[in-house]
C-alpha cells in the first residue's frame, strides 16, 4: 500500500511540475503525518523518497527498533538526533536533484542548504494534502471506528451530565471510556485540553478551554469530541440543554440544526465546497444571526483534525469522491451560550453525471434537542 501511494504521489507531482519533469526528483518528508502514510511509521524520523521504489526512512537510535517493527516497504537507517540526521540526510541529495519537502523549520531548511549546497529546495505541502485527501478503504474504516466511539461516548455523556458536575470532570470520564475502547487523542498547538466541553456562556466559545465550571440548570452544554483510531481522526459535536432552557435557545438550537442537515443534504447538489457553507450560512443569516456565526462550515479529516478540502466561502474547493469531511455550522451569544452541530462525512460516488454527489453520515447519534 505505502509503495502505491508514492507512486500516485510522484504522478502528482510530475503532473504539476512539468517544466521539471526530466530531472531527478527528491522528497524530504519532516511532518509525522507524512511520514506515516508513506511509511506506516509514527514518530521522529525524516523519510527521503528518491523515486517509485527506493525510500529511506532515517531515524534516532531511540526509534530504531520501533521503526523496523512498524514500517513498511522501506529502508531504515539509524542516526544521532540532530544536526547529525542532517548529515546522513545530505548523503542522499545531489545538487542537480529538485528536493521538495514539507519542512517548516527555518534553521531545519538552512541546514539542508548549508550542507547539499542544494539550491532547488522547493518548501510544499500541499502535493501531500492532495493525495492525502482521497481515503481509500482502509483509512474510512479507521474513520468510521473512530466515529462509533465518539457515538459511544455521546451515550455516556448524556448518563454523566448533570447539575453541579464540572467540564473537566465529564472530560476526564470520556478520556478514559475513549481509550478502554480504543481511541487515542490527537494533540493540538492551541490547547491543552484533548476535548471540548462548554457549558452556559462558556459554549459561546468555538475553540472553549474546558474548565473547572459546574454545570447549573437552564444551560446549554457543547461537547465537542475528536479523536482517532489507528492515527485516523473522527470529529464530532453535540449540544445538550440541562434541566430546562429557554425560548431563545431552542431557536437557536433549531437554526443550527436546520442548517446542519440542509448543508449535508445540499452535497448531492454540488460539486463545489463553497456552495455548502453558502448553503449552511445563508440559513442562519435569513434567521437575523448570521454575525453569530463566526467559524467556516467544515474542514477534512484524516490524519489530521483540520486539513483539505476547506468549507468555507469565497474558497474554490471541489468535491471528490472518498473525501471525509465535517459539517458544523455553529451559533454563538457572547456572554450567553453557543450551538454547535458536527458530524463526520464521507463523500460517496455521483448517481450520473447530473447530480452531486452522495455522502454518508458516520455518526448515528441523534441530533435531537436532548433536555438532561
Amino acid at each position: 500500500m505505502q509503495n502505491k501511494r508514492r507512486i500516485k504521489l510522484f504522478e502528482l507531482l510530475n503532473s504539476k511540475e512539468k517544466k521539471n519533469e526530466s530531472q531527478n526528483k527528491l522528497i524530504i518528508l519532516f511532518r509525522p503525518e507524512n511520514i506515516f502514510y508513506l511509511t506506516n511509521f509514527w514518530g521522529e524520523g525524516i523519510t527521503i523518497i528518491s523515486d517509485k521504489s527506493q525510500t529511506k526512512l532515517l531515524v534516532p537510535h531511540l526509534e530504531y527498533t520501533r521503526a523496523i517493527n512498524t514500517s513498511k516497504e522501506c529502508d531504515v537507517i539509524q542516526s544521532d538526533r540532530g544536526i547529525a540526521i542532517i548529515n546522513t540526510l545530505a548523503n542522499f541529495v545531489q545538487d542537480k536533484d529538485i528536493v521538495y519537502s514539507d519542512v517548516n523549520d527555518f534553521d531545519t531548511i538552512r541546514n539542508i542548504q548549508q550542507k547539499t549546497g542544494n539550491k532547488n529546495l522547493v518548501i510544499d505541502n500541499n502535493f501531500l494534502y492532495k493525495l492525502r485527501e482521497i481515503k481509500d478503504t482502509e483509512e474510512i474504516n479507521n474513520i468510521k471506528n473512530a466515529s462509533k466511539i465518539i457515538d459511544k461516548l455521546f451515550e455516556i455523556a448524556v448518563k454523566e451530565i448533570k447539575e453541579d458536575v464540572t467540564e473537566e470532570q465529564i472530560q476526564s470520564i470520556l478520556v478514559y471510556e475513549a481509550m478502554k475502547l480504543g481511541a487515542r487523542f490527537p494533540s493540538y498547538p492551541y490547547t491543552t485540553n484533548p476535548l471540548i466541553i462548554a457549558s452556559g456562556p462558556q459554549g459561546a466559545f468555538p475553540h472553549a478551554e474546558t474548565s473547572s465550571k459546574k454545570m447549573k440548570a437552564g444551560e446549554l452544554i457543547v461537547i465537542d469530541i475528536t479523536l482517532s483510531f489507528n492515527h485516523y481522526i473522527s470529529d464530532s459535536t453535540r449540544t445538550f440543554g440541562l434541566r430546562s432552557i429557554t425560548r431563545e435557545m431552542q431557536d437557536v438550537y433549531e437554526t443550527v440544526k436546520t442548517a446542519q442537515e440542509k448543508g449535508i443534504e445540499y452535497i448531492r447538489n454540488t460539486s463545489d465546497f463553497s456552495e455548502i457553507d453558502a448553503c449552511c450560512r445563508d440559513i442562519i443569516i435569513n434567521r437575523k444571526m448570521g454575525e453569530h456565526f463566526t467559524h467556516s462550515t467544515g474542514h477534512g479529516i484524516g490524519l489530521e483534525v483540520h486539513e483539505p478540502p476547506w468549507i468555507r466561502p469565497n474558497f474554490n474547493s471541489k468535491i471528490k469522491e472518498n473525501m471525509t469531511i465535517t459539517i458544523e455550522p455553529g451559533i454563538y451569544i457572547e456572554n450567553k451560550f453557543g450551538v454547535r452541530i458536527e458530524d463526520s462525512i464521507l463523500i460517496t460516488g455521483k448517481r450520473n453525471k447530473e447530480d452531486g454527489y452522495n455522502c454518508i453520515n458516520f455518526h448515528a447519534f441523534s441530533k435531537e434537542l436532548m433536555i438532561l
